[in-house]
């Protein structure tokens, strides 16, 4: 298929599966979500700390973690802070046509795109860091497999993990819009229309 082609079916399943308010809020909490873990994850500590001192009152802990969501100006390059949002939407964007094409029973036509959004949002997840602590996962499970000198290595210091997550993401995204737009062609529910969830 041509690169219009791909771009085509992505648009007809974007505009099939968004107009149900129920896949956008799905997407959305998803992107939020990830965006928020991948900011605070590198605080983690900081943050279950305060949350577990009882003589800190409520207001100050939210002030404090919602401070540290400014940590993606200022711990995450400019590489990294653009790959952490763009794998935030699409992880969201994923998952919800992901749930759409379960809900509309097209699950034998989505194996291979499910599989492959699922190793894309483990990379993602490998993928994901900041400037100064580099790749979360990574950073931690590189010294225990010995080879942190070949990341090292690497000409971006590890960022190509989440450049690589963010390529996956497309690329499973665009299979699984590939078939909802095929189903969209070629079958038509019982009900005469697609259903929200």
């Amino acid at each position: 298929m041509t690169r219009a082609g791909h771009l085509t079916d992505l648009g007809v399943a974007l505009g099939r599966v968004f107009v149900h308010p129920s896949y956008v809020l799905l997407a959305g909490v998803l992107a939020i979500l990830t965006f928020l873990l991948a900011v605070l994850f590198p605080n983690f500590g900081l943050i279950s700390e305060i949350f577990a001192d009882a003589s800190v009152p409520m207001a100050a802990k939210l002030g404090i973690a919602l401070s540290l969501l400014g940590g993606i100006g200022t711990n995450f390059s400019l590489l990294s802070a653009g790959y952490t949002v763009a794998i935030a939407i699409l992880f969201g964007l994923t998952v919800a046509m992901i749930a759409f094409s379960i809900r509309q029973r097209s699950i034998g036509a989505t194996r291979r795109s499910i599989a492959l959004g699922s190793g894309a949002m483990l990379s993602g997840v490998l993928g994901i860091g900041c400037a100064a602590c580099g790749s979360l996962i990574m950073g931690a499970v590189v010294p225990f497999l010995g080879i942190a000198g070949a990341v090292a290595m690497l000409p971006l210091d590890g960022q190509e993990f989440g450049i690589l997550s963010v390529a996956l993401l497309f690329i499973s995204l665009l299979l699984v819009s590939k078939n909802i737009a095929e189903s969209a062609a070629c079958a038509l529910l019982p009900d005469g229309g697609d259903q929200g969830f």
